[in-house]
């Protein structure tokens, strides 16, 4: 049977043959991959909802524990801490214990930091439950790129993956409406105390989503990967004989050995990684003093805030925008067009300062830039979640996400420094351009393969030879 084409209906004669990687790849859109599609976006809200929520209980933190301004920002560094911590280390057991298993821990992990966070009676408890929250949320990521790659059909491939960034981004409208209703009637705690509700997700994931068919694959376990795959081929009504892959053997990987898994591809998951630092040294540092700058400039707090507000907006579009570009053309060169117009609009933002220009020319070009340079994050997760194998997945992705992270820490500690030493807002936003526009063509000097269109296993096999033909 021809690669990609379709499966056969049950009334045909003789059945289809194929492995069960292959039907993965085939498989239509059936009952249990909306449920899959659900869990995954609900999961990635939730992410987004916890980080942020403690941007909305600051206020009433600060107040309650009386605290300085460096106490306050340590908050929020701890949790971007415990998050990049997360991404790559929990993310270690993840490639070795399964995903299934481990997502609902990392669930149960920061609905756990949010209660701690919720009953906190000072300072420093609060800081161990937003500690043990970042925990959770960045194992949390990799492991749903990793699902979503996993079981998404090749054809949807560039459409699943964005919908964890795209929902973790909903996830800051969310928790900014549930803290205008929540926070006024029953104080900042409330915020925190929303935050369990990943704990029944864990429950959600142990009843409706089984554990990855290619994970099995790769430790050997061939029966249970088998099952679960007839299982789903039954409940899509197709009549389809399944078989193993050929290549089917089992793998028992170490701590060490996973990192070596993941060494032939080490000059892309560097220019990857960097891509994602610069990306969240930007965004971050940029979002978090965004209405800061506004006011700077001698707009009003409230008008700031609107502003803000409008710019935010367009975050989940930019997802939208990015996984609609890689589907048209080459993944790197998809992030090559959606960066260089993104910082072609930041630039104007700068230069809206600088020469005094209308103020919708301002806005308008800050909401332009991140419509295309937050949808990079949509093509980047789907690269990364592309090109690692099977058995170093999880892990790949989460030190991709967890450098990122790191980024998100050092943004805005780069930009309040700046600003200290009287730094024009102008200059700022041209010394932030810049490495990203860097970062952007080292994914596409090194990036090698197009990876569209391809099943993840042919991806591997190709990143394997061109990995070696450049040894």
């Amino acid at each position: 049977m021809s690669e990609g084409g379709p499966l056969s209906s049950p009334t045909a004669v003789n059945k289809p043959v194929m492995t069960y990687t292959e039907f993965l790849d085939r498989s239509p859109v059936t009952g249990f991959l909306w449920t899959l599609i659900i869990g995954m976006a609900l999961a990635s809200l939730l992410d987004g909802f916890d980080f942020q929520a403690t941007a909305f209980a600051l206020p009433g933190v600060v107040r309650a524990f009386h605290l300085g301004p460096a106490q306050a920002g340590g908050i929020q560094s701890v949790g971007n801490f415990g998050f990049a911590f997360g991404a790559i280390f929990i993310n270690v057991l993840c490639d070795r214990k399964g995903r299934r298993a481990m997502f609902q821990w990392v669930l149960l992990c920061y609905a756990f930091g949010a209660f701690v966070s919720a009953i906190a009676p000072n300072y420093h408890v609060l800081l161990v439950g937003r500690l043990i929250s970042g925990l959770g949320i960045g194992a949390q990521l990799p492991i749903v790129f990793s699902i979503l790659a996993e079981f998404s059909p090749l054809k949807l491939r560039h459409l699943l993956v964005p919908m964890s960034p795209m929902c973790y981004a909903l996830g800051y409208v969310v928790v900014a409406l549930c803290a205008v209703w929540l926070i006024p009637l029953y104080g900042w705690r409330a915020i925190y105390w929303a935050g369990i509700a990943p704990a029944f997700m864990a429950i959600y994931v142990r009843m409706y989503i089984p554990e990855s068919v290619r994970y099995l694959l790769s430790k050997g376990r061939i029966e249970e990967a088998g099952r679960i795959t007839k299982d789903l081929a039954k409940r899509a009504g197709l009549d389809v004989e399944l078989i193993p892959p050929p290549e089917t053997k089992k793998v028992k990987v170490g701590a060490s050995e996973q990192f070596k898994v993941l060494r032939p591809l080490l000059g892309m998951t560097a220019a990857v990684s960097f891509f994602n630092l610069c990306y969240y040294v930007q965004s971050a540092g940029v979002f978090i003093w965004l209405p800061t700058i506004f006011v700077r400039q001698g707009f009003k707090l409230t008008t700031s805030f609107r502003y803000t507000l409008l710019v935010f907006c367009f975050t989940p579009l930019a997802q939208v925008l990015g996984a609609f570009m890689q589907g048209k053309m080459d993944r790197k060169w998809a992030l090559f067009v959606m960066t260089v117009v993104g910082q072609i609009f930041f630039l104007t933002f700068g230069l809206s300062f600088q020469y005094h220009w209308p103020v919708w020319v301002l806005v308008g070009s800050q909401m332009a830039q991140t419509l295309f340079t937050q949808g990079t994050v949509a093509i980047l997760m789907t690269i990364a979640s592309e090109m690692f194998p099977t058995s170093g997945r999880t892990l790949g992705v989460g030190v991709v996400t967890g450098v990122g992270r790191c980024g998100a820490i050092m943004g805005p500690l780069v930009l309040g420094f700046l600003f200290k030493f009287g730094t024009a807002i102008s200059q700022i936003i041209y010394y932030f351009a810049v490495p990203l526009l860097v970062a952007c063509i080292l994914v596409v000097l090194t990036v090698k393969i197009d990876l569209r269109k391809k099943s993840l296993e042919a991806i591997n096999q190709e990143s394997q030879q061109a990995a070696g033909a450049r040894a």
